[in-house]
């Protein structure tokens, strides 16, 4: 073959080739990212979120089965004086017995609420005893209470048998989370258990319950 033919055919070679199709090769991760990203833009979920109602605040709780004890609780005062206390149902047509001992706050902070829920009671035409039932393990420290505040005695329940009774009879727990309030009326039915503190707008309700 002469050196002419030879350039020919290299020639058509090279034509041949240009005219092949072009090969599309996948594209890097970073380019996939980025045209994934401008095709289809993410979009942030919304912040709202539908909140839903809290659940009304129960003032009573179930009283069923709930009795008061014959057992007698102990009176004691400022003056270290002691007595035994027979609670007289008969006294009033609602008798108040406040569950509270000198060591718990939320007790303490609700006793002045107490005493105007009794006035207002009273002021309503509920005939009303408020009767303080303190669980301090120690007289000591009850005693040290009644030298710094207004109330100078209170009903006591002495650790032991005679307070685990007591509870029992009310469906109490041994060491109840104070404050909790029986409300009875004078045949001995219980009209509301409050377990916890009591607040202003608790009124009306307990209200309702006692007239």
């Amino acid at each position: 073959m002469g050196r002419l033919q030879a350039l020919m055919i290299v020639a058509a070679s090279i034509v041949a080739g240009c005219n092949d199709p072009q090969v599309t090769t996948n594209p890097s991760r970073s380019e996939q990212i980025t045209t994934t990203a401008t095709a289809s833009p993410s979009v942030a979920p919304s912040a709202s979120h539908a909140v839903a109602p809290s659940a009304p605040r129960v003032l009573c709780s179930p009283t069923t089965g709930r009795a008061l004890a014959k057992t007698t609780p102990t009176r004691v005062d400022a003056s270290g004086g002691k007595s035994d206390a027979k609670i007289d149902l008969k006294a009033a047509k609602i008798t108040w017995l406040d569950f509270w001992a000198s060591w718990c706050g939320p007790c303490k902070e609700e006793q002045p609420r107490i005493e105007s829920f009794a006035a207002r009671l009273s002021k309503d035409g509920v005939d009303i005893q408020v009767l303080h039932v303190s669980l301090d393990d120690d007289l000591r420290q009850l005693q040290a209470f009644f030298a710094t505040s207004a109330m100078k005695s209170s009903l006591w329940l002495s650790d032991g048998p005679t307070r685990e009774g007591f509870l029992a009879s009310l469906k109490m727990k041994p060491a109840p989370p104070l404050p909790e309030h029986a409300l009875l009326a004078q045949d001995g039915s219980m009209k509301c258990f409050i377990e916890g503190a009591l607040v202003d707008a608790d009124y009306n309700e307990l209200a309702s319950r006692l007239r």
